[in-house]
Parts: C-alpha cells; structure tokens; sequence
C-alpha cells in the first residue's frame, strides 16, 4: 500500500511539473471558469497519455490526466481526474489541493452529460486525499466515459457545502485506449458500447 502511495504521489508531481512545463491550459478569464482556470469546453479537452514505472516493484504503468475545475462556496481550484494501470491494476483518482476525506463521512453522485446523479463506489484516496475507485469498478467507470463529453461529481462531507467537481471528457476514447489495452480491459459493454 505504501509503494502504491509513493507511486501515485510521484505521478502526480511529474504531472503537476509537467503541466507547469508544457503549455499551460487556456486560462479564458472571460469564462465562467474565472482566472487562471481552464476552460471546460468540450471540444478543448486533452487527455494527457503519461508512462511512468515503479521502482520498487520495476513494473511499468500507464495513466491519461484531463485536468478540470473543483467548486466549492463558489470558488474555484485546478482538479485533475488520472485514470491509472499499475501492476495489471486500474484505478481511477480525483484529485485536488487540500481535499481531506474521512473514510465513511461523505458520499459522492456522478452525472454525464448532465444526466441524473446517481450513486459511486468512490473512497477516499490514500491518506484521505482525493477520491479513488479500483479494480473493476474503475474499469466499469471509465467505460461509462467513452462518447460522453462531461462528468460532474458531487461529493456531500457533513457539516460542509457539496464540492462539485467538473470535467470535459471528451476523447475519452483515443485517451483511455492505451491503458485499456496495456490492462487488458475486458471487452465487455461498459467499454466496448459504452456512449452506442
């Protein structure tokens, strides 16, 4: 568990760097998305293929990051969504600065393409930051993104306003399909017919 923690916190820091090095998201402050953050129009939505390996173990993972907006009291903040293969293993991340979870104090819905909300198996991250699915309901999750251009999750915490997260998925497709072959996603109807 603790290999896994360093891993993804190393991924996430070459990412993070990388976005600061390559070229940044429009910051469009002219849109609702307000300074500095990026726009969320769907025809703009980049997922960003990243190879890393793990030196503990000597595997080789892939993950593809699309960044996105968290809002919480009406302010903004950079969120990235990563949807990762490690060691034959999916897992799916939310992530956004100075997020703490507790284990069982707090429940996250979902929508696509602003359908109804329905209920996740999400669970808090390691160390109670950000959100992560694993194993097959990661898989099962990240098909359901295939041909949809937004993912809202709304995570209600007791004794605190919903925090809304919002991203433009579109391309999920051409960005999600080297981990699904590098995982060896079943060929089921929640990839393969996903958005039919």
């Amino acid at each position: 568990m603790k290999r896994h923690q360093a891993l993804s916190f190393a991924v996430a820091l070459a990412l993070w760097a990388g976005a600061a090095s390559a070229t940044p998201p429009d910051p469009a402050p002219e849109s609702a998305n307000g300074p500095g953050l990026p726009s969320l129009a769907a025809d703009r939505a980049t997922w960003i293929p990243v190879e890393a390996r793990n030196h503990v173990t000597g595997s080789n993972g892939r993950a593809a990051v699309l960044f996105g907006v968290a809002e919480e009291r009406g302010r903004k903040r950079l969120a990235a969504l990563r949807v990762e293969c490690f060691d034959g293993v999916t897992a799916v991340h939310v992530d956004v600065e100075r997020l703490r979870l507790f284990p069982s104090a707090f429940a996250v819905r979902y929508s696509l393409d602003g359908g109804r909300f329905v209920a996740g198996a999400w669970q808090a991250g390691a160390g109670g930051s950000g959100l992560a699915l694993a194993g097959e309901p990661a898989v099962a999750f990240a098909g359901e993104l295939y041909g949809k251009t937004e993912l809202r999750l709304a995570v209600a915490r007791p004794l605190s306003v919903p925090l809304l997260f919002t991203f433009a998925v579109a391309g999920a497709e051409p960005g999600l399909g080297p981990l699904a072959e590098h995982c060896r996603w079943s060929a089921g109807p929640s990839v393969s017919d996903a958005g039919r």
